[in-house]
C-alpha cells in the first residue's frame, strides 16, 4: 500500500460565529468560520506531474503586520523553507509553486512585499534569482531546500514537490517603519540593526485579521481547483509578542496558547493545558480535532470523474519526532510506522458494502494507513491530483460518500476534559473530464468532534 496523508478544516455556522464573540487577544485558540485568524494552515501544495499550486496571503487590516511563513515536506514536516514578510494595511502576499528541474519545488512571484531574506537570493546549493521583466517588475524564484532532513535514508529533494504551508502572524509593525523599503527592513535584522537587537522594537502582539486563499491547477490537463486554509484565531498568548528573525525556526505552532475553546454538538467546550509542557501544541491539536471526517466520492465512468482525498497533520511533528509516541499519536516517526484509519464506504442511498443497511455499519469496510504528515487517498483509478504517492482505496460504488474515524484521544487537559479525535485538516478534490477540458472542484471534509465534557 502506498503512503496516505491527510488534511481537515472545521466547520461552523455563521449562527456559530456570532455567538461566540470572543475578543481575538483571549489566548483561546479556535477555528475561525469566518476565515481569518493569527494562523492559517495551508493543507495541500503539490508541483508533481506539471501541476502547480498559487498560495495568497491578505492582511485584512489597516495596520502593518510582521508574518512568519514556512512552508513543510510531505512526510514529517520537515521545514523546507521560512521567511519574514512584512505586510502593508490591506495587502496580498501572492506566490507560485512549481517544479524544478530536479524534481524539487521552488517559489515563483513577481510580488513586491518585502521579505527577509529576500527572494531571488543565494541559498547554495540551492541558490534563487532575479530577472526584470519587460514591465520594470522583477521576476523572483527560491527553491525549496532538502537542509533539515539532509541525514535522513530519504535524503531526496523531491520530498518538496508535496507538502503544506503555514503562516504565523508576528505581530503588528509600527507605522514609523517603512515596510515597503526593502533594503532597510534587512538592514534592521543585520548586525548593528534594531532588530538584530531587539526584535520587538516598533513591534506589538498579533492582532489577527489574516486570510489565506490557495489554487492548485494543472496547465497541461486544464484544470484546476481552489483550497482553502483553515485560520486558526486566538493563537498567540495575550501580550506577546512573537517577532523573530528569519533564521530562529520560530515561532511555531506549538508557542501558542494552551487554552482552545471547540465546538461540539451544539455546545462549547473549553480546554486548557497550561500544566502541560506542551500546552501550546495541545490547544492547536484541540482546535484542529476530529473523531470523523465524512465527504463526498465521485468516480463515476460516464464523466471520467476521479476523486482524492487529502488529510494533512499540522502538529504531528510535535508529537511524533522523539523515541516515544505522544497522544494522540500512536507511531513515532519512520518510513514504516503509520497512523491505521478506520474507513467507511457508501453510496448515495447510505448503502454500504456489507449490506448492513445502518448509516454506520458496525463492520469495518476498509482500514488503511496515514504515514506521512500529508496523505492523499484515491478513490478511482488515477489520482485526481496527479499525485505520486497515495493509498489506493477500494470503493465499489460510482458515487457517495466515505466516512472515517480517529480512535485516539489527546491526553486530559487540567479540568480532566478528554477530546477524542486526531487534529486533522483537508478536503477532497473531484477531476471530470470532457473531451480535452477537464473540471476540477473540491469540498472541505466534514467533521465531528467527541469530548468527555460533551457528546
Amino acid at each position: 500500500m502506498k503512503h496516505l496523508k491527510f488534511t481537515k478544516t472545521l466547520a461552523l455556522t455563521a449562527a456559530v460565529s456570532a455567538a461566540l464573540a470572543v475578543n481575538t487577544a483571549s489566548g483561546q485558540q479556535r477555528v475561525n468560520p469566518e476565515g481569518t485568524g493569527q494562523v492559517l494552515l495551508y493543507p495541500f501544495y503539490n508541483t508533481e506531474n506539471t501541476n502547480d499550486t498559487y498560495m495568497h496571503v491578505a492582511n485584512t487590516k489597516a495596520e502593518n503586520k510582521a508574518v512568519k511563513v514556512r512552508f513543510m515536506e510531505h512526510v514529517n514536516s520537515e521545514v523546507v523553507l521560512e521567511f519574514n514578510t512584512y505586510l502593508g494595511g490591506l495587502d496580498v502576499m501572492a506566490l507560485a509553486l512549481t517544479a524544478t528541474d530536479t524534481g524539487g519545488t521552488t517559489i515563483v512571484t513577481t510580488d513586491s512585499t518585502c521579505t527577509v531574506p529576500e527572494l531571488g537570493t543565494t541559498n547554495s546549493p540551492y541558490n534563487g534569482t532575479q530577472t526584470e521583466l519587460a514591465d520594470g517588475s522583477i521576476l523572483r524564484t527560491q527553491p525549496l531546500v532538502n537542509f533539515l532532513y539532509d541525514d535522513e535514508t530519504n535524503d531526496s529533494i523531491t520530498r518538496t514537490s508535496m507538502g503544506h504551508m503555514e503562516v504565523i502572524e508576528l505581530g503588528v509593525v509600527d507605522s514609523s517603519i517603512d515596510i515597503t523599503d526593502c533594503d532597510a527592513l534587512n538592514e534592521l535584522w543585520q548586525t548593528g540593526g534594531a532588530w538584530k537587537a531587539d526584535s520587538s522594537t516598533d513591534v506589538t502582539a498579533p492582532t489577527g485579521g489574516l486570510y489565506g486563499y490557495s489554487l492548485f491547477l494543472n496547465p497541461e490537463k486544464a484544470f484546476s481547483m481552489t483550497l482553502n486554509p483553515v485560520a486558526i484565531d486566538g493563537w498567540a498568548k495575550a501580550g506577546t509578542n512573537y517577532h523573530t528573525g528569519p533564521a530562529d525556526m520560530g515561532p511555531e505552532l506549538d508557542d501558542g496558547s494552551p487554552k482552545a475553546i471547540i465546538y461540539t454538538d451544539g455546545d462549547y467546550v473549553e480546554v486548557n493545558y497550561t500544566s502541560k509542557s506542551n500546552g501550546g501544541a495541545l490547544a492547536t491539536s484541540a482546535a484542529l480535532a476530529a473523531s470523523s471526517l465524512s465527504n463526498e466520492v465521485l468516480v463515476e465512468d460516464t464523466i471520467a470523474a476521479e476523486t482524492d482525498w487529502v488529510f494533512t497533520f499540522p502538529t504531528r511533528r510535535f508529537f511524533n519526532s522523539g523515541s516515544a509516541a505522544v497522544a494522540p499519536f500512536t507511531t513515532v516517526y519512520a518510513d514504516e510506522d503509520c497512523e491505521e484509519i478506520d474507513m467507511y464506504l457508501h453510496d448515495r442511498t447510505g448503502e454500504t458494502v456489507s449490506g448492513a443497511n445502518s448509516f454506520l455499519p458496525s463492520d469495518l469496510i476498509e482500514k488503511t494507513e496515514a504515514c506521512n504528515a500529508v496523505s492523499v487517498a484515491v478513490f478511482g483509478d488515477n489520482s485526481a491530483l496527479r499525485a505520486n504517492t497515495y493509498a489506493e482505496i477500494e470503493y465499489p460504488y460510482q458515487n457517495g460518500w466515505t466516512g472515517m474515524s480517529f480512535d485516539r484521544a489527546l491526553p486530559a487537559d487540567d479540568a480532566g476534559v478528554t477530546v477524542k479525535g486526531l487534529p486533522v485538516i483537508g478536503f477532497a478534490g473531484t477531476r471530470i473530464v470532457n473531451d480535452v477540458m477537464s473540471y476540477g472542484s473540491s469540498i472541505d471534509h466534514k467533521s465531528a468532534v467527541v469530548t468527555s465534557a460533551g457528546s
